[in-house]
């Protein structure tokens, strides 16, 4: 008041003490609500322990029941029945390719490696392996029907298809015409012989031996050991005229004469050393 008055007794407007600045209070923090313990689903954790044990139960018996079906002797085979079986096919053979297969039980057998292991014997052309239900095998084998001999390899032979196989050396019959060209000309020399020896037929003879060369040329030896030489041009109408013609020339068809045919109006004949003709 006295500070007050005295101002006023100045002419001086009341001075009003300084506000005095504070700072606002801290809001209080709030209390940490009190934890809830949850309960511990006991259900839940033995529904997957008992779900867990019932899938390694069913994976343990699949599992056994797996190897229990693997075994040979729960489906054996039985039955086996084997048709193509001949002299060049012999049984035994037969027996010995199949022994690693059969017993492995009518299930697990595998017709495929079946037939290959057949198909790799001699003689054998082609093999059909069937299982049937429950208990049986059937095999039916083809076997290879020679023609001729192929030259190009050792103990190799041509079918009427023209389709080259092996068979051991000594297992080769005699009396087969030979056969020799490019691969895969065996039909194509098939049917060559087969004309070939029409055309000669009329004199008696037959082709023993027909080779193609590489320029398409082709020669021949007949079953009076003469040989003929065709070329590659005009090889039919060729033999035909000589054919027609060496009734006339008899005595130059003797062992080892060469006649070459590759003149369009007669043939040239070179006699072996030691043959004798007259001058005609």
């Amino acid at each position: 008041m006295v500070s007050v008055m005295r101002d006023y007794r100045h002419g001086q407007q009341p001075q009003h003490p300084a506000a005095t600045l504070r700072k606002p209070p801290r809001p209080k923090a709030e209390a940490a609500p009190p934890k809830v313990r949850r309960a511990i689903p006991w259900r839940l954790y033995g529904r997957v322990l008992f779900g867990g044990i019932g899938i390694g139960a069913l994976a343990w018996g699949g599992w056994m029941g797996w190897n229990w079906v693997r075994e040979p002797q729960v489906m054996p085979i039985s039955t086996l029945t084997i048709s193509g079986i001949s002299a060049r096919i012999p049984l035994p053979e037969v027996n010995a390719a199949l022994r690693p297969y059969v017993g492995q039980g009518f299930l697990w057998i595998h017709p495929d490696q079946v037939r290959r292991a057949i198909d790799a014997l001699p003689w054998v052309a082609d093999a059909e392996v069937r299982r049937v239900w429950p208990d049986r095998l059937q095999i039916r084998i083809k076997s290879y029907t020679p023609v001729a001999r192929w030259l190009s390899g050792m103990g190799q032979m041509v079918d009427g298809q023209g389709q080259v196989f092996s068979v051991p050396p000594g297992q080769v019959p005699a009396g087969l015409p030979n056969l020799e060209g490019p691969a895969g000309s065996g039909s194509e020399l098939i049917a060559q012989l087969a004309t070939f020896n029409g055309i000669v037929a009329p004199l008696g003879v037959k082709v023993t031996s027909l080779q193609e060369d590489r320029r398409g040329g082709w020669r021949c030896i007949l079953s009076n050991q003469v040989r003929l030489l065709l070329g590659s041009e005009n090889i039919l109408p060729a033999l035909k005229r000589w054919v027609a013609i060496v009734p006339q020339v008899k005595e130059y068809l003797v062992p080892g004469a060469t006649m070459d045919l590759r003149y369009t109006n007669g043939f040239a004949v070179a006699m072996p050393a030691a043959a004798t003709v007259s001058s005609q």
